[in-house]
C-alpha cells in the first residue's frame, strides 16, 4: 500500500455519504431530512466474517449494532480532508446497500509531515438490500424433465 494514499486500483466501488438531520417545521413536528454530505467516493468495501471470534458491539444512537463490513477510503481528496460522523449512512451505488456507519477509524502515517496521507477505515452495518455475499452462498436449483 502506498504511504502516501491507497492507490485506484484497489477501490473497486463507489460510495455516497448520507447525514441525517433533524429540523422542526412549521407546526412544530421533527422532520427527519438526510442530506448529501460526499457523493461518489471511490472504496473498497469488505464482508467481515466472525466466524471463530467474538463479536464487538457498536452503540449508535441508543441501539447496539454488529459490524458486518468494513471499508477503506482515502482520508483526503482534492486537498479536503473527509468528515464522515458516526450514525452517517453509506450507500453502495453498485450494489445497491445502505450501510450505517458505527465507527470511524483515521490512519495516519508516522511522519506528520506528509498530510496526504493513509485512509480512513469506516465500520459498517448493513441496514438495507442482499449482499452480493449471500446471493452467491444461495444456491438456485431446479427440477425439470426434457422430452
Amino acid at each position: 500500500m502506498s504511504i502516501h494514499r491507497i492507490p485506484d486500483r484497489y477501490l473497486t466501488t463507489t460510495l455516497s455519504i448520507f447525514r441525517e438531520s433533524v429540523v422542526a417545521d412549521s407546526v412544530g413536528d421533527l422532520a427527519t431530512s438526510q442530506d448529501l454530505a460526499y457523493a461518489s467516493i471511490k472504496a473498497n468495501v469488505q464482508v467481515v466474517s466472525t466466524q471463530g471470534r467474538s463479536e464487538t458491539e457498536f452503540e449508535v444512537q441508543g441501539r447496539v449494532h454488529i459490524q458486518t463490513h468494513v471499508a477503506y477510503i482515502n482520508r483526503i481528496e482534492e486537498s479536503v480532508a473527509r468528515d464522515i460522523h458516526i450514525g452517517d449512512i453509506a450507500y453502495d451505488q453498485e450494489t445497491g446497500i445502505k450501510y450505517l456507519v458505527l465507527s470511524i477509524e483515521v490512519w495516519q502515517a508516522p511522519n506528520s509531515a506528509i498530510e496526504d496521507s493513509h485512509h480512513i477505515r469506516l465500520i459498517l452495518k448493513a441496514i438495507s438490500g442482499i449482499p452480493r455475499e449471500q446471493l452467491k452462498t444461495k444456491g438456485i436449483t431446479g427440477k425439470g424433465r426434457v422430452k
